[in-house]
């Protein structure tokens, strides 16, 4: 299987660390233009060091921006046609998780900020580039969310809600533009050894507890292992190329089995 980005345009929020950093150096080696962003300037000063390693500047593209600001999505957009003279064929909708606490601890605003970074941001942006994937009769739009979308965790309510309300969304979207060239799935990131996992264990650890703590997650996976962005982002990869083109409104979890459902 030959996978080739070449004149394709990717789009991945949240892609200054982690699966969006793997992602997004996973593309560039395959030829397409890849535009990355994220608000924190220091994360996307460091990704550009990685990325530039043994890519085309050329091909890559780092703006600080908030995804959150639902009202400055064009931003993107307008940034990404100038650079690459093109528009948005791949759109990763990604974003940082939520705090854990229990709900009984969270207020409207806690509520208010996830909603807008979790879920509203990829339901802008993905309207943002529909009219121009419709023109051209082809498009990718997938959707990072969570295990928890399905499996709800504790003192995770946060995470549980928006990330069950994006995959909603995404299997509606995927029915609504089925028939126009353009697929839309959902990916349940399980665990994946990125900093958003490591500060989740330490939220729940004190200093002395922190590596026990991580083992136990490991041992209570099937694989006894937990994945490196670099092995998990090849189902998406997959999703993203000409050979996913009946691939459409799924839900697929990415978590060494470690789900218990069976569906």
């Amino acid at each position: 299987m030959n996978l080739n980005f070449k004149d394709k345009t990717v789009l991945i929020t949240a892609g200054s660390k982690g699966i969006g950093l793997a992602l997004a150096n996973k593309f560039l080696n395959l030829q397409a233009n890849v535009c990355i962003c994220s608000r924190n300037i220091k994360n996307l000063n460091k990704a550009s060091k990685k990325l530039l390693k043994n890519n085309d500047k050329n091909k890559l593209l780092i703006l600080r921006h908030d995804i959150s600001n639902l009202n400055n999505q064009s931003f993107l957009i307008k940034k990404i046609k100038k650079k690459f003279n093109t528009n948005v064929d791949i759109l990763i909708n990604n974003s940082g998780g939520p705090k854990s606490s229990k709900i009984e601890n969270l207020n409207l605003k806690d509520w208010k900020s996830s909603i807008n970074s979790n879920l509203l941001s990829a339901i802008s942006l993905s309207k943002a580039v529909l009219k121009e994937m419709k023109k051209k009769g082809w498009g990718r739009i997938i959707n990072m969310t969570s295990t928890t979308a399905k499996e709800p965790a504790i003192n995770m309510g946060l995470s549980n809600v928006t990330r069950a309300a994006l995959t909603s969304f995404s299997k509606t979207l995927s029915l609504e533009v089925a028939d126009k060239g353009i697929t839309v799935n959902t990916i349940l990131t399980g665990g994946c050894l990125t900093d958003r996992l490591i500060s989740l264990v330490k939220t729940n650890s004190n200093k002395k507890d922190f590596k026990k703590n991580l083992k136990n997650i490991i041992n209570q996976t099937p694989m006894k292992k937990i994945a490196e962005p670099n092995e998990f982002i090849q189902l998406i990869i997959f999703l993203a190329s000409e050979y996913s083109s009946y691939i459409n409104g799924t839900a697929i979890a990415i978590d060494g089995g470690s789900s218990k459902s069976i569906f």
